[in-house]
């Protein structure tokens, strides 16, 4: 499979870059490239931290929609705002256009109290006309600022240096993150140190985007886009706040924004909503930007579902896929189906579609987006592999988007260099403090398990996705040791949270004193802790035993008081969370949720099976629901398996120590982010064919008895793996 993290060769020294320029609209490309050359220059003599926007969106005033051609923010000066202006224009049109953004500017910032001083702004941003040619102006007043791209550095450098405790509130506020979460008023905290004292703390940390998600929120290529992110790293905001961009900049253009688990339909609807009318100050136009789930009903909005009733194709429900296709090959059934109905002359709906969730989707859908999006294609799709809770790898881009007639791959998402990125990677986890984050990559990847389940077939990957080598090298057969970077990881974590606490691994007998531990520790909790019921969720990882696991559980928090629900099926299944109760969710509807304390039980399920990819990549996805704390609860011999590996971790100090496997041993374990030969996924495409057609067989009792020496050694060699 290609290599999913390894986008360019990593500089093993690499850090945040003091500097970022991000391209969002530009609507004059010449001057555009010379002011990002003259203050690329003023930024490499002088070492301080800084982004340069381009097209960057202001709230409107009464009137209209504001979009600043360049924005230049810096540590050391503070903000510059940039018109690329006409020579050939009179000075009073020149004047008229730096008065018009400075009120604005005015108007927009002065609406936050942290970047206000008594009823002035407590900093001067500056607004500079670039033009491409000297003009005949003198202001002793220096009110109105004129320059060529040439006299920038000099024209900043007099100016009075910045205060520096200003710059992360500017940032927080110019990257449109400052409101991206409610924060709770958590007046019931009283107790300092307490998980409701840690959790509002956390909560009032400034988040400002990073280099990486600036660039996936705001660069916009001429064609498709690839987001790749570890579990917390952002990827949904960053698909709210792109599609939020594309609707205020581009607002004659069709936009959806897709997913799979339907728990993100509000969170999507919420986001956005809040982003445009920060972005423009009016309301969403929801005719042209669509949030639509990715498979629908024939009575239901969505993409697979519109497309065949566009093409006068009765779309499949749930039901009645898995009748057809199965249980394992439901959706993608119906998107094999509808593509060899689909022809050449389909005529596509939307101008860009988002795509969250990609790794819990088939290639056959994506394929069905290609056939759906107007040219240049541009389709943006974010994904973490670790998070798919199927057996099937992540296709490649030849899979998803197929080929010309050439044979070359119908999309390009190489990165040029001077261009928005079309390929970018989100390494920083903001959701899981560092340990946590170890623990469920050493238990998804089977790290402590013999033999490793999973495994990058690249192992400079583990780089990308923000660790670092301790000891030993990122080769195949050679035993290395790796920890989390610093840079990709908040320091919060480590000033407010304690290790020791924040994971803990409990095995138990038996199932009910499991259920009465968990219930007894979330009273506590509730009663001691500081922390609210919905602060608090609880994950049960077999999705087909959920419901009754869930009413016996149910008891036991009943008889502590304490009040719950199952997100799904107490509520609509769009609601996740109820004030004032617990949510217990299927690791299905769990994903693209998070909570501060979060309980696994039975998480003996994912310890060992035959679908043991699947059920590691449960745990992991389980595990990052966990914005603090996280209760990892199991029963019996199962769970001693899982005890086991947790103990290795702690005993390491959560850092990740093991040998890489060699290219034999890959064989035999699922290699994340490769390409196979095409050979290989016929042979895969046949034997998964053959497996489902025998599990559906096995489930309608059509087996006959004569097959029972071929299940029993079928049973045997998977044992042993």
């Amino acid at each position: 499979m290609y290599h999913i993290w390894n986008i360019r060769k990593v500089d093993k020294r690499r850090k945040q870059m003091p500097f970022d320029i991000v391209r969002g609209k530009i609507t004059k490309p010449e001057q555009s490239n010379q002011l990002i050359a003259a203050v690329k220059e003023y930024m490499e003599k002088n070492t301080t931290d800084g982004t340069l926007y381009l097209g960057y969106p202001l709230t409107a005033n009464a009137d209209e929609a504001i979009t600043v051609e360049a924005l230049w923010v810096t540590e050391s000066k503070g903000m510059v705002a940039f018109i690329l202006g006409n020579s050939q224009d009179s000075i009073e049109q020149l004047k008229e256009q730096q008065d018009s953004l400075y009120y604005n500017l005015d108007f927009y910032l002065k609406k936050y109290s942290t970047l206000r001083k008594g009823r002035n702004l407590s900093f001067e941003p500056l607004v500079i006309t670039v033009l491409p040619d000297k003009i005949d102006y003198e202001d002793e007043s220096r009110e109105y600022l004129f320059c060529t791209c040439g006299e920038i550095a000099s024209l900043v450098d007099e100016y009075a240096t910045f205060d520096k405790q200003i710059y992360k509130r500017l940032c927080e506020v110019l990257q449109k993150v400052s409101e991206i979460k409610p924060r709770k008023k958590r007046a019931n905290v009283k107790k300092e140190g307490s998980y409701g004292d840690i959790i509002k703390k956390i909560e009032k940390e400034i988040a400002n985007l990073d280099e990486w998600q600036k660039k996936a929120a705001f660069e916009v290529p001429d064609g498709p886009q690839r987001i790749k992110g570890l579990a917390g790293s952002g990827k949904t905001i960053v698909l709210a706040l792109k599609a939020a961009y594309l609707h205020t900049q581009y607002p004659e253009l069709k936009i959806g924004v897709t997913y799979y688990t339907r728990a993100l339909y509000q969170q999507y609807v919420n986001l956005i909503t809040d982003f445009v009318q920060d972005m423009s100050g009016e309301k969403v136009d929801w005719d042209n930007l669509d949030i639509i789930h990715a498979w629908g009903s024939n009575s239901e909005h969505g993409v697979y579902s519109d497309m065949a009733q566009k093409a006068n194709f009765k779309a499949y429900n749930l039901t009645s896929a898995i009748s057809k296709f199965g249980r394992t090959s439901a959706f993608r059934g119906c998107c094999d189906e509808l593509l060899t109905v689909i022809g050449e002359d389909y005529e596509p709906e939307y101008d860009v579609m988002l795509i969250d969730e990609a790794q819990d989707l088939p290639s056959s859908f994506f394929r069905l987006v290609y056939a759906n999006v107007k040219s240049p294609k541009r389709i943006i799709w974010a994904y973490d592999e670790l998070q798919n809770l199927s057996t099937v790898e992540m296709p490649s881009l030849e899979e998803m988007f197929g080929v010309d007639v050439d044979g070359n791959l119908r999309i390009n998402i190489e990165n040029k260099k001077n261009e928005p990125k079309r390929d970018i990677t989100l390494p920083v986890c903001y959701r899981n403090p560092p340990w946590t984050l170890a623990l469920a990559h050493a238990l998804g990847f089977g790290i402590y398990h013999s033999p490793i389940i999973q495994m990058f077939e690249e192992p400079l990957m583990w780089e990308d996705i923000g660790y670092t080598v301790k000891s030993g090298k990122l080769k195949k057969n050679n035993t290395v040791t790796l920890s989390r970077k610093n840079v990709s990881t908040p320091k919060y974590f480590e000033e407010l949270l304690n290790k020791d606490d924040s994971v803990k691994v409990e095995s138990f007998s038996a199932i009910e004193q499991q259920y009465s531990w968990i219930a007894q520790e979330i009273r506590k909790n509730i009663e001691h802790d500081e922390l609210d019921p919905d602060d608090i969720l609880i994950v049960l990882p077999n999705t087909y035993s959920a419901k009754s696991e869930y009413k016996e559980l149910e008891k036991f928090l009943k008889a502590n008081g304490i009040n719950s629900i199952l997100a799904g099926v107490d509520t609509d299944r769009d609601t996740f969370r109820v004030n004032g109760c617990v949510t217990c969710a299927h690791v299905y509807r769990a994903k693209g949720n998070e909570a501060p304390m979060v309980y696994i039980a039975n998480a003996e399920y994912c310890a060992d099976g035959i679908e043991l990819i699947k059920l590691r990549n449960i745990l992991f996805t389980s595990i990052t629901r966990s914005r603090a704390w996280v209760r990892v609860c199991g029963v019996g011999e199962k769970m001693q398996q899982i005890q086991k590996e947790y103990n290795q971790c702690v005993t390491n100090d959560y850092d990740l120590h093991f040998r890489i496997p060699t290219d034999e041993e890959l064989k035999k374990a699922r290699r994340l982010n490769r390409e196979r030969t095409l050979t290989e996924k016929k042979i895969l495409e046949t034997t998964k064919d053959n497996i489902n057609e025998l599990i559906d067989n096995i489930e309608k009792g059509t087996v006959d008895s004569e097959l029972l020496p071929e299940l029993n050694k079928l049973m045997e060699l998977l044992k042993r793996g």
